[in-house]
């Protein structure tokens, strides 16, 4: 009986890995390689397991690591110290100067009463709305004026009527304000004028109103 028939084929496949690996004694690598001589499968087989060690063992070839430099990685280690030892010493320096967090606080809340204080107590105008009233907007012609302010809630429908009632013409406005210049009839007096000014200023839609000669008095 050949030696080799003293292993089944599915002995022998089984034992394939372990003749690539080397580790068969030698009785047993002899039998497998006597049934890989004469088993066609086997010996197909016994080549694809050789093939893929092969690979296995180029791949896991050790790969060439370079050295760190050394010198580089001290020199970021050194300016990260020297980063961190800087802010250490500018907070020790914000805090000299500051104090502590209550005389902060105290700080930030005196100046919020001051700005609180100048705005509550800066002098007003109490006139504001009309501070402008008295000066010319345009150069008028020589003639009797007055300078009036409507209530808003005047309709537009009744403000003419009411500067027809009085003979009076609008030459200026109404401004942003509601201010408008009305001129007078011709020949009308400074004493008319001043007589229609108070008429004006009892009526409901007048808010304001004050006289104005350009030219000669009469």
């Amino acid at each position: 009986m050949n030696r080799s028939e003293l292993l089944s084929h599915e002995q022998a496949r089984e034992l394939l890995p372990w003749l690539v690996n080397d580790s068969l004694d030698a009785g047993e690598r002899e039998l497998v390689d006597e049934h890989a001589k004469s088993c066609v499968i086997c010996r197909r087989e016994l080549a694809e397991l050789e093939s893929l060690q092969a690979s296995v063992s180029q791949t896991a070839d050790p790969i060439a690591v370079p050295a760190p430099d050394m010198r580089r990685i001290n020199a970021r280690i050194d300016a990260l110290i020297e980063k961190e030892n800087r802010a250490q010493i500018l907070l020790s320096r914000l805090r000299e100067l500051l104090g502590s967090p209550w005389r902060i606080a105290f700080a930030a809340q005196t100046a919020l009463l001051i700005v609180l204080g100048t705005a509550l107590f800066w002098p007003q105008s109490e006139h504001a709305e009309y501070i402008t009233l008295t000066v010319p907007q345009q150069v008028l012609p020589d003639g009797q004026y007055i300078r009036v302010v409507f209530d808003p809630n005047v309709g537009a429908a009744e403000l003419p009527g009411l500067l027809d009632t009085l003979n009076l013409t609008i030459v200026q406005g109404p401004s942003e304000r509601g201010v408008a210049t009305l001129r007078l009839a011709a020949g009308v007096s400074a004493a008319d004028r001043d007589g229609l000014v108070a008429d004006l200023l009892t009526n409901p839609a007048v808010l304001f109103a004050e006289p104005i000669t350009t030219g000669p008095q009469r």
